[in-house]
């Protein structure tokens, strides 16, 4: 937190969807079926923790969201990538405390 947040997040947020347009644009230009659904899976697991973790309410809630976005963001459950140890432990640490 701190007064670098907002404008650093903003950032993190531009770099997220130009890579997701980098990715799915060509897609579109070249007459290619894009999922709109895919499309925003992708850009909620580039936009981090807070964005996966409203991924998997959409996830785990069909009778809120239609289908097409329950069944696509079922991957932010299963699929998300994986981190290092060394990414976890440091987390840890900062909130908690040195661990051993």
């Amino acid at each position: 937190a701190g007064p670098r947040a907002g404008p650093m997040r903003t950032l993190q947020a531009q770099q997220a969807a130009f890579a997701t347009l980098q990715e799915f644009l060509p897609m579109v230009l070249r007459g290619e079926s894009v999922e709109f659904p895919k499309v925003l899976r992708v850009m909620f697991e580039r936009l981090g923790a807070t964005y996966i973790k409203l991924g998997q309410f959409i996830a785990s809630s069909p009778t809120l969201f239609p289908k097409e976005y329950v069944v696509e963001f079922q991957k932010c459950l299963d699929q998300t990538e994986s981190l290092p140890w060394t990414t976890i432990k440091k987390v840890i640490e900062e909130e908690l405390g040195p661990i051993s």
